[in-house]
């Protein structure tokens, strides 16, 4: 164990969060993110010590400014669920990294481990209950593909399963949001059609008009769903 670690770990176990915090604010940003780590797999691996490593890490993050690294690791409900309090802090939800993602761009796109599907439901009560306004902001941001979060999501989420009932209804009010602040970049629609073509084959998936990612896409960006699912049979 390195020796910034060696000092978190004895500063919390005297249980001086000020020591920890001055600890912090003096550790680099790649410290912060072991750190940050740490405090995560504290919390989650004791759900009753849960609050007091969530609210520490809040106070850690609100200290100093986000790691920009942290952002890609936000590809999880847990990691979402954890790190909710501080992504709402200074606009933290439309911090982007070298690639012009958010957090939402990886929770939503997912990766090759984590194949859940997104907590739409979950994103959609922070915006409909508490201060929306950054979180529908970071919904619109595009990265460095030009994509936004949803449109990540559709491009390269690895579940092909249907959405159970409420989260695709979260989603299409996710999408009426964006699409009420921004207009669909239709030069997406040709990457995204061709990326989940080879993904349904890589997983032998059948294409036709009853496959939801499909629907999906033909409500984002308004097209015949037998048209897509031909575009895509012709390939």
């Amino acid at each position: 164990m390195k020796q910034h670690m060696q000092t978190l770990v004895y500063l919390l176990s005297q249980d001086d969060e000020n020591a920890v915090q001055q600890h912090y604010l003096v550790s680099s940003d790649a410290e912060n993110i072991v750190q940050l780590a740490h405090l995560f797999q504290q919390g989650m691996g004791d759900l009753s010590k849960f609050d007091f490593y969530q609210q520490l890490t809040t106070k850690l993050i609100g200290s100093k400014s986000l790691p920009t690294a942290l952002v890609a690791q936000i590809k999880t409900n847990d990691t979402l669920s954890f790190f909710t309090p501080a992504l709402q802090l200074q606009d933290n939800f439309k911090t982007t990294n070298h690639l012009q993602r958010n957090a939402l761009h990886y929770l939503l796109a997912g990766n090759q481990v984590t194949t859940s599907h997104p907590p739409f439901n979950y994103l959609r009560s922070m915006m409909l209950f508490g201060s929306n306004e950054t979180l529908r902001d970071a919904l619109c941001q595009r990265d460095s593909k030009n994509l936004t979060p949803i449109e990540a999501y559709l491009l390269s989420h690895q579940d092909l399963t249907t959405l159970p009932a409420h989260e695709l209804t979260a989603l299409l009010a996710l999408i009426e949001i964006e699409s009420k602040q921004q207009a669909v970049d239709a030069t997406n629609y040709i990457p995204i059609v061709e990326a989940v073509n080879q993904l349904c084959r890589s997983q032998n998936q059948a294409i036709n008009s009853e496959l939801q990612r499909l629907i999906v896409i033909a409500i984002y960006f308004t097209k015949s769903i037998e048209v897509i699912v031909n575009e895509m049979n012709q390939v």
